[in-house]
């Protein structure tokens, strides 16, 4: 008996496979995808999440830096405020006494009578005159710098309060870039798992989907030049993609013969 044509083994083939087989990689194959898809989108999911956590750790590392440089500037400037303090305490001191000295140069003045003591006088009047606008304007800086010191006390509490929100922030950022890691080795053994079980991979799922597509798009094409174009001329421009996929059936039928016996 002469051997068949190509083309009749090729259908012969396609029509011996078992309809069940058929219809269940037709449901199979879109449902592989839509798993592989899922799994890459978790994936991608998890590490942009790990990503994340990592840019908000290094972003609250900087916020606390630049908290910590302001709350220790802050306590330099509220130290050296009390030592200005101080200091004005002593020029308002310093001022009091010269005033003191200046009215005992007056009486001292007054004492000597008119005419030794009146340059005295002057003199003395006006150093105290002088020593009391210190004193005043010494006390008026003192009173607005313990008004600055006030100030800065509510300062440091809500320094404090952002320096504990900026460790909370970045201890919620480590924990939520341990639990990004540990969802990436989930999603991934999932993933090992699929393939195992299923023998496939999204590569090949992709490919598989592709191939697909493009013999929906080869019938679609066929069935537009049927009876337009001679079949030989047609034959002979499908013979390349055809032979293969001929000895590819072949073989997947050998093998499902050998399985049954």
């Amino acid at each position: 008996m002469p051997a068949d044509p190509p083309k009749m083994r090729l259908l012969r083939l396609l029509r011996r496979a078992p309809k069940g087989v058929r219809a269940s990689a037709d449901r199979a194959t879109p449902e592989l995808s839509a798993l592989w898809s899922a799994y890459e989108r978790a994936l991608v999911r998890a590490r942009d999440a790990g990503a994340a956590a990592q840019r908000i750790a290094a972003s609250s590392a900087r916020q606390r830096g630049a908290i910590d440089g302001v709350a220790d500037r802050m306590r330099a400037i509220s130290s050296r405020a009390a030592e200005v303090q101080t200091g004005f305490a002593r020029v308002i001191d310093a001022f009091e006494s010269l005033g003191l000295v200046a009215l005992n140069a007056g009486l001292e003045g007054a004492r000597r009578g008119e005419t030794d003591g009146r340059q005295l006088g002057l003199v003395s009047d006006e150093v105290r005159s002088h020593s009391a606008r210190g004193a005043e304007a010494a006390r008026q800086l003192a009173s607005g710098l313990s008004q600055l010191i006030a100030e800065l006390v509510p300062l440091d509490s809500n320094l404090a309060q952002a320096q504990g929100v900026v460790a909370e922030v970045t201890q919620d950022s480590a924990r939520a870039l341990g639990a990004a890691s540990d969802a990436e080795s989930a999603v991934t053994d999932i993933g090992e798992r699929v393939k195992r079980a299923t023998g496939s991979d999204p590569e090949t799922i992709r490919a598989i989907a592709e191939a697909s597509e493009r013999a929906r798009s080869l019938v679609t094409a066929l069935g537009a030049l049927s009876g337009k174009v001679p079949r030989a001329l047609l034959a002979a421009a499908l013979r390349p993609a055809i032979e293969p996929l001929a000895h590819l059936l072949a073989e997947e039928q050998q093998d499902q013969e050998g399985g049954s016996d």
